[in-house]
């Protein structure tokens, strides 16, 4: 895996060791951040499920102000932090949040603590019916900045709702055996 663009473009991150991960492929990462190229820089990016904190690494390359990694692997979070470091991020800063934690827990922490975000990503497990229970818990709890993103990656035979609460399904891009839907707050 590689950085595609911004500050450490070019530069490799490894895979984790011990972690059972699908990686987001070069090409669907890319245009993910083509498409989120006017909002990525200053915003406040969530990398749910982040697995080998591949997206979220993108992000802050191409100036998110902060990246918070949830995942519930402890080898992922220790995968995260080692490539962190590799690339000279000190994980402790406090632009970057590492959360060992389920994701759906994660949230209600957000809430309670009045954190938000501008931009969501969530890449759980292919069909293991997290990605509705995720944008329910996301809708319940106001963790979503005004004009907000929301973004899932599934797989295309995996079926996302079109309206759940205040989210509107808005775009989908599609990558292969990849979905990319776009979620807005209505």
């Amino acid at each position: 895996m590689r950085i595609i663009s911004g500050e450490y473009k070019g530069r490799k991150i490894d895979n984790i060791k011990g972690a059972n991960i699908r990686y987001t492929a070069d090409r669907v990462k890319e245009s993910l951040f083509s498409i989120l190229s006017g909002i990525i820089s200053g915003s406040r990016f969530l990398d749910l499920y982040a697995g080998s904190g591949n997206v979220g690494i993108e992000a802050l390359s191409r100036g998110a102000n902060s990246v918070t990694y949830v995942d519930i692997d402890p080898a992922c979070i220790a995968g995260i932090s080692a490539n962190l470091k590799r690339l000279g991020i000190e994980p402790s800063l406090p632009k970057i949040r590492l959360m060992r934690m389920n994701a759906l827990l994660a949230i209600e922490y957000f809430f309670r603590h009045e954190i938000i975000f501008d931009i969501v990503f969530i890449d759980p497990p292919y069909r293991a019916g997290l990605v509705e229970k995720t944008l329910i818990k996301i809708s319940s709890h106001n963790i979503l900045a005004e004009d907000s993103s929301i973004i899932v990656e599934h797989d295309k035979n995996e079926e996302v709702p079109s309206v759940i609460d205040q989210l509107n399904l808005i775009r989908q891009e599609k990558y292969g055996t990849t979905i990319l839907s776009f979620y807005r707050l209505a």
